[in-house]
């Protein structure tokens, strides 16, 4: 069924907010009470790439792959398994990060008993190859998602690698089995060929000197890219490729001396949660932390159209890949906030998660990939517990419904009403997006996105930006639709989590849809996140 230039408003009744914790937060909205939330179908939609709820591996010497996806052996964990499978992860990031400067493919193939065990500068661990490039694969392919590899590009002198060991690193992966490395591969037990179509060159090759990195200029960084992936396209064409990005001048100069050989650039950001004694600290300096993300992708989102006209690449652009992404948790130890990834995800987690998935949606399709780190323990969606048990955090109900159900073509939405004004909150979030100066920039409570999917269903994800207040929503329905659930991931403590032995303390539930007429009413708790779905009324 045709459904184009169609506008749809929805009406958000609130009630009269009390004075605020928070003496420099502020009402925008010039006194509205009510949230309005326009959807728009545009005549050629934008799809919204599946890739963008990815996720990524790296050994961070925090129980993520050793003692989470495998045990201390490399053994795999039978439990992690069927929970990533039922997530239906798009695509996962592997080895890294910044363990890829020290990281040599060879090391990790052939018989696991002669593998080496060396130390690892950047996490100040250890790495034992134990789970390499074979196991890496095989284990992608029972959980069922794509993998993509990310080459060592490092210059130091004892560390780094070169594009002759990337190339067989290629060839060892994709190669058949008569080629050199093919015959490798086969040896080692895998005569057929992985067919792994992405491939990262380097990773925050701008950051300082630090352990086994040696930092580039945006010149050097750009010239070096444009002699590997020349060279890789030259032998394996049919590769995706990904250069780094970072801020709009460096993207500049990256692609346009390399812009004709990569099909992404990568973004990093990191949003920053103090937490004290348990409790989210500077709420809505953390929950309205993805408007500023969402400010830089919007500014090289502009710059990457032009570049994709002048390359020649409107038919095969270049787009962005939010290649790492999570909301970190400082933990106070009495006399700073120091960074830790064993604190378990929250509900407040769930509030910004969504953000930044929201933002994604929005931002397609220059967004093309995401990749939240990471899945298993260490920020996971999913917790171990010993070598055969596991629980699941809220964020894993948070991207299963997304993946779910947030695929197909964007609808453009427009929200006005009350909120804060983003020069009174200092947002806590670091990465590429330090440049962005927000200025003046109103921030509602609610955060929206919506979707069309090809059935012809909406869904529209709603988060409640608020720490302290209830939401009340009052929503008119757009003609030919009915509304027919509310999926809710939400608890009275934004703090709430759940844990070894309270496993089910935050998880989703079906609210009832309390529809009079062709209106509905929904209010969502603070930190709250629910999807209202609508369907045709004839289904």
């Amino acid at each position: 069924m045709q459904r184009t230039h169609k506008t749809v408003s929805f009406l958000f009744k609130r009630k009269p907010l009390l004075a605020l914790l928070f003496t420099t937060m502020q009402l925008c909205g010039h006194g509205q009470e009510k949230t309005s939330i326009t959807l728009h179908i545009p005549r050629e939609p934008a799809s919204v790439d599946p890739m963008i709820y990815g996720q990524m591996l790296e050994n961070v010497n925090d129980s993520m792959i050793y003692s989470g996806v495998t045990d201390l052996q490399g053994n795999e964990q039978k439990q992690v398994i069927p929970l990533l499978k039922d997530l239906q992860v798009p695509v996962l990031r592997w080895p890294g990060g910044t363990v890829v400067y020290e990281y040599h493919w060879r090391n990790g193939i052939g018989p696991r008993s002669l593998r080496p065990v060396v130390p690892t500068l950047a996490w100040r661990g250890k790495e034992n190859y134990q789970f390499g490039t074979d196991e890496f694969l095989q284990w992608c392919r029972k959980i069922g998602t794509t993998p993509y590899i990310n080459l060592n590009m490092g210059t130091h002198p004892l560390y780094g690698s070169t594009l002759r060991e990337a190339l067989e690193w290629i060839e060892y992966v994709n190669g058949p089995e008569s080629s050199h490395m093919g015959k490798l591969r086969a040896y080692n037990g895998h005569k057929d060929p992985y067919a792994v179509k992405y491939w990262g060159i380097g990773n925050e090759n701008y950051l300082p000197s630090r352990a086994a990195r040696i930092q580039d200029a945006d010149t050097v960084y750009a010239e070096r890219l444009r002699l590997w992936a020349s060279a890789i396209k030259e032998r394996f064409p049919t590769l995706s490729l990904l250069g780094i990005g970072h801020t709009s001048g460096w993207n500049d100069t990256v692609l346009a001396r390399a812009g004709k050989h990569v099909d992404f650039l990568t973004q990093h950001y990191y949003v920053n949660a103090k937490v004290k004694e348990g409790l989210l600290q500077e709420p809505a300096s953390t929950l309205f932390a993805p408007a500023k993300m969402e400010a830089h992708l919007k500014l090289l989102g502009l710059r990457l159209t032009q570049m994709n006209q002048t390359l020649e690449r409107t038919n095969n652009p270049v787009r962005l890949s939010v290649d790492e992404w999570n909301d970190r948790h400082g933990l106070y130890d009495g006399n700073s906030y120091r960074f830790s990834r064993q604190s378990v995800r929250k509900q407040f987690d769930v509030a910004v998660a969504a953000g930044m998935l929201n933002v994604f949606i929005r931002q397609s399709p220059v967004v093309g990939m995401a990749n939240y780190i990471f899945p298993v323990n260490a920020h996971g969606l999913i917790r171990t517990v010993g070598t055969d048990d596991a629980f699941l955090t809220p964020l894993y109900y948070l991207f299963k419904q997304y993946r779910e159900k947030m695929t197909g073509h964007k609808i453009d939405v427009t929200l006005k009403g009350p909120g804060m004004d983003a020069k009174n909150v200092p947002l806590n979030i670091t990465g590429d997006c330090d440049e962005v100066v927000m200025g003046n920039a109103p921030l509602t409570f609610i955060d929206a996105a919506a979707v069309l999917n090809k059935e012809g269903e909406i869904h529209i994800a709603l988060v409640n930006r608020s720490a302290e207040k209830v939401q009340e929503l009052t929503i008119a329905l757009p003609a030919a639709y009915k509304a027919t659930q509310i999926w809710a991931l939400d608890h009275k403590n934004i703090n709430a989590s759940n844990e070894a032995g309270n496993r089910f303390e935050v998880v989703p539930r079906i609210k009832p849809v309390k529809q009079q007429g062709s209106g509905i009413t929904i209010r969502l708790l603070p930190c709250a996140f629910a999807m209202l779905q609508l369907i045709p009324e004839q289904q």
